[in-house]
């Protein structure tokens, strides 16, 4: 019954409006009529779209879906991964630093020095002093690899310096 609670009201509404425009206009019978007969279908029409709207399903047409906003993924990139496995192996032994994160960051490097006309291996003066000794006890071409793989890698903040001095040679 609540459903038709405000559209009954409408129509006593208009009732009472037809009523008072017949007493004003009493020679326009037929007009005021009309008029009426077009507002009951209006609220007719209006109730009946009211009712499917609710017993329908809504689902957005391709058009709607083609400019809904997607939903922000929260999957990791998997170079992410591979490179902060990398980072974390590093601090353990030598040849993690050298046979993993070495090449990693020697192509970084050499790419940052690319846009400054200095090639890695054949600028190695250059090189040295635009990346910084922590950089460049990492990538410099002679670095041999280790001759204890089981030594120490490097520690946390060691990397930490390295990237500090890479992001200075990418932002300068």
């Amino acid at each position: 019954m609540r459903r038709l609670g405000r559209p009954v009201s409408y129509g006593v509404a208009l009732a009472a409006s037809t009523g008072a425009l017949l007493v004003v206009f009493p020679g326009h019978a037929g007009l005021v009529g009309h008029i009426a007969l077009v507002a009951v279908l209006a609220l007719a029409l209006a109730v009946a779209l009211r009712h499917l709207r609710r017993e329908l399903p809504r689902r957005p047409s391709a058009f709607e879906a083609a400019f809904a906003p997607t939903r922000p993924t929260r999957a990791r990139p998997a170079s992410l991964d591979r490179v902060e496995r990398e980072v974390t192996l590093a601090t353990g032994t030598a040849f993690d630093v050298h046979f993993r994160l070495r090449p990693d960051l020697r192509e970084v490097s050499a790419g940052l020095l690319a846009r400054r006309g200095v090639e890695l291996d054949r600028n190695p003066g250059r090189a040295e002093a635009l990346l910084g000794p922590d950089v460049w006890a990492i990538v410099r071409p002679d670095a041999q690899p280790p001759d204890d793989r089981t030594a120490p890698g490097l520690t946390i903040a060691t990397i930490e310096r390295a990237l500090d001095a890479l992001e200075r040679v990418a932002w300068s």
